[in-house]
């Protein structure tokens, strides 16, 4: 009998434990150091990256994003071109939304309708001029019948095109792009996205969202492809602070963080080298003009200044070669398909010489010693671009020209600058595809709310008109380098830095691909075994790191003697 009792014993025990690694196995939880806090989940009203990492999530459009954040075909199970390139038809996949109700082609009408609405003021929707009647239909010349996108059936998607687009998979991966319930977004309105209301498609749902605080998703068992989703719960915190956000990391808070900070790289390098990444990345740091406001219609004070900047020592002194690469015209290296032989005509002078230069420009324009140029320089606060613009500040002051500088969060730097509303103002953009027009296009007359400059040049329309004509690929990429060069002969903007991207991802995080898009999609990543992320020796804590570590970089001898002696 007590051999019983004790066999029975034995088998509950075994039973509890494992209970308890199937409980541990069948809940996987990925925390997300996400940078800003997010305006909108909508897919019409969001126009951050940050908001692209929750929406892309949710929702799932045409195209959707592999491991490696290729274009793969998503919410369209194929796809026919015509020969012309112009006619894109796709077949739906049969698919249901989160509460059952099947995705149908007239899901994606109606989305493409709404975010081309002139009433819906979406800040993106110049990305989709390339679809036919998309620019008349957003300014409000013709009525959405004539959008060349339709839906012949249910399971049928036709997309027009004004042009061919040989970008169009990666640009239908853009939330833009994305389907939303019509039904569900005509019943509820703008509240429609709502934790306890929003419908999706994607692999995840919104479960709770506490402004400043997190937005947890939670798996969505009626995505087509759940079975082979690993993560069931992913966090998104808002992580504006870079060097808070790298003591949660440390403290295992989260498992990802967008970015690390630059003061820590050789301390990061040293303890955690396999868990601090440094990409390559499409994206550009610029600064750019308000051309409405004067003196910044005149080209000579444009010039001026951005002659007094010295992007060499900005890269390798002030942001100790770790924040990206110099950047001497405005696409990226590895944009695909372009000339990029442009350059800013003035790379390689001495900084006495730009200076010199650029005291001439201002004179000419009226300024001087008796009368110095003003204005003040917007950024956003957070330490990377604090410093950035606290060296250019330095840099212009060289010059005898003298700069305030003003500092906000995120989402009100970039209403500002999508109303006009500064003087000259820190700039950055992440390509949505990898082509050279997804950043041009910004420059253009029709994209408003993207052109931040107020850029206006015929030339330069021109220039892009003909590239949009063009089917030749070789003949294109010249034209789109002929476009870069006009903007660096206008310069209503001023390249600085071809950024890195800086992520920081435990040893556990599985199949996370860094990638020249910056897209890491959960609905690909794993949770493996947490006892192997890297573990700090009982001597880092006491190395010269965090605060020490940072106000001493930003008083080095070296970083700042080199370019503040010229």
């Amino acid at each position: 009998m007590l051999r019983v009792i004790v066999r029975l014993g034995i088998v509950l025990v075994l039973v509890f434990f494992s209970s308890i690694g199937q409980s541990a196995q069948a809940s996987k939880i990925l925390k997300r150091g996400n940078g800003g806090e997010p305006y909108s989940v909508d897919p019409h009203r969001a126009i951050m990256t940050a908001e692209n990492n929750i929406i892309g999530d949710m929702l799932m459009g045409l195209y959707t994003e592999d491991s490696s954040g290729r274009p793969i075909l998503g919410a369209a199970e194929s796809v026919e071109t015509s020969a012309d390139g112009l006619t894109w038809t796709f077949k739906i996949r049969r698919h249901s939304w989160s509460d059952g109700s099947p995705v149908t082609a007239d899901d994606f009408v109606f989305a493409f309708r709404r975010v081309l609405a002139r009433e819906t003021a979406a800040e993106y929707a110049s990305v989709l001029y390339p679809i036919r009647h998309a620019l008349d239909y957003n300014k409000g010349s013709v009525t959405k019948e004539k959008l060349g996108v339709a839906a012949p059936d249910p399971s049928t998607l036709v997309i027009t095109l004004e042009h061919p687009a040989p970008f169009l998979p990666e640009l239908l991966t853009h939330y833009t792009t994305f389907p939303v319930p019509k039904a569900v977004v005509e019943k509820y309105g703008s509240e429609w996205t709502r934790a306890d209301k929003m419908v999706v498609n994607g692999p995840y749902k919104l479960t709770e969202w506490r402004p400043h605080d997190h937005i947890l998703l939670t798996k969505n068992p009626k995505f087509f492809d759940a079975a082979n989703v690993k993560v069931d719960q992913v966090y998104f915190y808002p992580t504006d602070d870079d060097n808070g956000a790298l003591k949660r990391f440390r403290a295992g808070e989260i498992d990802t963080q967008e970015r690390w900070p630059i003061s820590e790289f050789k301390w990061l390098n040293k303890h955690f080298p396999k868990e601090t990444k440094r990409t390559e990345q499409l994206a550009i740091y610029f600064i750019s003009f308000n051309l409405k406001r004067k003196p910044f219609d005149d080209l000579r004070v444009r010039k001026a200044i951005a002659m007094s900047i010295d992007g060499k020592a900005l890269t390798e002194n002030i942001f100790q070669d770790v924040y990206g690469k110099m950047a001497d015209n405005f696409i990226p290296p590895g944009t695909a398909n372009v000339d990029r032989t442009a350059k800013l005509a003035w790379i390689d002078l001495s900084m006495d010489e730009r200076r010199a230069e650029a005291k001439k420009l201002l004179a000419a324009a009226g300024y001087g010693p008796a009368k110095p140029l003003k204005f003040t320089y917007r950024f956003i606060s957070v330490p990377d671009i604090k410093r950035g613009a606290i060296a250019l500040q330095a840099m212009w002051r060289e010059a005898g020209i003298d700069v305030e500088l003003q500092a906000s969060e995120a989402k009100v730097h970039w209403n500002l600058l999508e109303v006009h509303d500064f003087d000259v103002a820190y700039n950055t953009w992440q390509f949505d595809y990898n082509d050279a027009k997804n950043l041009l296009f910004t420059f253009q007359v029709a994209s408003e709310q993207m052109n931040s400059s107020s850029y206006a040049s015929p030339e330069f329309e021109r220039i892009l008109t003909d590239a949009d004509k063009e089917p030749d690929a070789l003949a294109r990429a010249k034209l789109l380098g002929q476009a870069n060069a006009q903007l660096l002969k206008d310069l209503p903007s001023v390249p600085l830095i071809f950024p890195y991207q800086r992520h920081l991802v435990k040893s556990y995080v599985l199949n996370w691909k860094d990638n020249a898009r910056d897209i890491n999609r959960t609905r690909w990543v794993d949770i493996g075994d947490r006892s192997v992320s890297e573990q700090l020796s009982p001597s880092a804590e006491d190395d010269a790191g965090g605060i020490v570590e940072w106000i001493a970089s930003w008083f080095s001898a070296d970083a700042w003697a080199q370019w503040w002696n010229g």
